[in-house]
């Protein structure tokens, strides 16, 4: 194997994509979201180039959302009050006795 062009990750805690909620999540949405489109076609006993377009348009949205999570490298917080990690979860002990 040549280890030159290997990217280095900083961390030993990946997970599968498969093992992503994101990547469920976008992978469920977007069949979610073709599947009126392909009911429509069979109704209709054809399949238009706006069904195509549509389809296609869904698929590239999704497959850009799951780029992003396999690229993604920061953490993310939501505002307070929201579910999940807020800002100050994210900040050292240094600097919250500063």
């Amino acid at each position: 194997m040549n280890t030159v062009n290997q990217p280095t990750f900083p961390n030993n805690n990946a997970k599968s994509i498969f093992e992503s909620k994101t990547f469920w999540g976008a992978a469920l949405t977007a069949l979610a979201a073709i599947a009126p489109i392909i009911g429509d076609a069979v109704s209709k006993h054809e399949l238009s180039v706006q069904h195509t377009v549509n389809i296609v348009i869904i698929l590239a949205t999704t497959g850009a959302t799951v780029a992003g999570r396999v690229q993604a490298e920061s953490p993310v917080f939501t505002p307070d009050g929201f579910p999940g990690p807020n800002k100050s979860d994210f900040e050292t002990n240094a600097s919250k006795n500063t």
